[in-house]
């Protein structure tokens, strides 16, 4: 017998940093201070991040995208609870972003329309989703929109910031 699927998030957040590669590469502020395998109460989430004061300042993307939600509401771009508007957010993004893309690859509309169906998709099942590109120069983007009231990986995460009515 198989398990039904988890219920949809109430809402996802969104999450967008560019800046320079060496600080996207350096790991040491992307991870929280403990390496958590399981699922723990929210409580020992809060307590995690507060045990590392340059884990939960940081506005570099963290390791885990899940980790995203540990880190202040401050950094937060944009909150949406119906999947079809977090993906229009994070196509905005993309295209905002394309002409500084690296690569002629990455600048490829017929790509980008592969990775917006994608995120679509991922979207429309209570998924995240997670770009990333080398930017002209030294430069690196991320744009991340994370399921938030239950994340599926880390269901137990709370929520920094409730959506907006």
């Amino acid at each position: 017998m198989t398990a039904p699927p988890p219920p949809p998030p109430d809402h996802w957040h969104c999450y967008r940093w560019t800046g320079d590669r060496r600080t996207y590469d350096d790991e040491s502020a992307r991870r929280p201070p403990h390496l958590v395998v399981h699922n723990i109460p929210p409580n020992e989430w809060k307590q995690i991040a507060a045990a590392s004061p340059a884990f939960t300042a940081s506005d570099v993307p963290p390791l885990e995208v899940p980790h995203w939600l540990l880190r202040p509401a401050r950094m937060i771009k944009a909150t949406f609870q119906e999947p079809d508007k977090a993906s229009a957010w994070y196509r905005d993004q993309v295209t905002d972003l394309t002409p500084a893309f690296m690569t002629d690859h990455d600048r490829d509309p017929a790509r980008q329309a592969e990775w917006q169906t994608a995120a679509e998709d991922r979207l429309g099942w209570g998924g995240d989703v997670v770009g990333g590109w080398y930017l002209r120069g030294t430069g690196f983007a991320s744009v991340q929109v994370v399921a938030c009231s239950a994340n599926r990986i880390r269901p137990t995460i709370p929520c920094p910031m409730s959506p907006q009515p």
